[in-house]
């Protein structure tokens, strides 16, 4: 329950420092700060994060944990569609990612990121959830490592070990701002697991806090459908494509 708050103090003691007196671990908790903004579907706040992150790794060429977010950056722009060139992208992403987990066989963080990085851009995941295990082992109270590990337990098709990993990553840092997209991957797991009706609740949660989150209005249409509710299936529908035409 501390650390995400310790981290968000450590943030807001790093954006009052005059910007020529930063140094790498300023620029990584800077970047920190823009990331989380990225969620949001924020194309400005994650380029200006990757660019933060690229500056820590200038200052510290050996800090994994700078690596491992620079690398979930190309991956979030990758997924939301706003990339010119994939293998250009999934390049690049690989290379922070591996440099992550090189450097950060001892950081909980390096290893979350790196791990789910290899996940999104090269489908290694059972070597990503080694990777997110051992970071967990190293900092069982990392939200954003339970939450990685929730998704990356969607992917193997192990709907009750994600579903549980995420209530954890949530009961962790009920504020995160991971929060929304985990109780969207609860609502995944649900659906995978072929309980359509309890796939509806998690996403409509994360609709309250991100009234245009695509992803969960997608979630929230399949479910719809599956149980044959179609009318709302179609006004979801309807309503994603106008946000997210793409």
């Amino acid at each position: 329950a501390i650390a995400p708050k310790l981290e968000q103090a450590e943030i807001v003691r790093a954006t009052r420092k005059p910007t020529e007196s930063l140094d790498a671990y300023d620029y990584y908790l800077r970047g920190r700060a823009s990331w989380n903004k990225g969620f949001a579907y924020d194309k400005a706040a994650i380029d200006e994060s990757l660019l933060l992150f690229y500056r820590a790794i200038e200052l510290d060429p050996e800090f994994a944990a700078a690596y491992g977010n620079a690398a979930c950056c190309h991956t979030q722009l990758r997924n939301f569609g706003w990339v010119q060139d994939d293998g250009q992208e999934n390049a690049e992403a690989r290379r922070l990612a591996e440099q992550a987990v090189r450097l950060g066989k001892e950081d909980a963080v390096a290893l979350y990121t790196g791990g789910f990085a290899l996940t999104m851009v090269v489908g290694q995941l059972q070597t990503s959830a080694a990777l997110i295990d051992r970071a967990l082992a190293l900092d069982p109270n990392l939200a954003a490592a339970w939450h990685a590990s929730g998704w990356v337990r969607i992917y193997l098709g192990d709907a009750e070990t994600a579903i549980e990993h995420l209530a954890r990553a949530i009961r962790l840092n009920p504020v995160g701002p991971e929060t929304f997209t985990s109780e969207n991957g609860t609502a995944a797991a649900h659906f995978l697991a072929g309980r359509y009706t309890d796939a509806q609740r998690s996403p409509a949660k994360a609709l309250q806090t991100k009234p245009n989150y695509a992803p969960a209005m997608r979630m929230l249409a399949a479910s719809y459908a599956c149980v044959d509710r179609l009318e709302e299936a179609h006004q979801r529908t309807t309503r994603m494509r106008q946000i997210d035409p793409g």
